[in-house]
């Protein structure tokens, strides 16, 4: 087993902690590659380091492009909310619209561990 760490927003912590998120989607790089069922993830606040939460990967998808991931409604459960121009623009703000378009999207799924 092997342990990964990413920085997280606030908001995102706190729809872990909830229940609401249990899957992070990131852009498949060498780091999420390495990543296999049972390696532990955590997550951590940016700007506060003593706010975070360590989780279990129990399932690990790679989607071709946000588009393939867009249309994989059964598991976006938790950006519904967003039409489909507001997933797009989101992704790119965090990732960055060039890194994104030239990426596959890795969809990892998690339990809780440790809060």
């Amino acid at each position: 087993m092997n342990r990964f760490e990413y920085k997280i927003y606030d908001v995102v912590y706190d729809d872990i902690i909830d229940g609401k998120k249990t899957i992070e989607f990131r852009l498949l790089n060498e780091k999420t590659k390495s990543i296999k069922i049972g390696d532990e993830i955590k997550f951590t606040v940016l700007d506060n380091e003593n706010k975070f939460v360590v989780v279990e990967v129990i399932k690990k998808n790679i989607y071709k492009d946000l588009e393939d991931l867009w249309n994989r409604k059964d598991v976006l459960n938790n950006v519904l909310n967003y039409s489909k121009d507001e997933f797009i623009d989101a992704f790119y703000n965090i990732f960055g619209k060039e890194k994104v378009k030239k990426s596959k999207i890795v969809g990892i799924e998690f339990k809780i561990k440790k809060i």
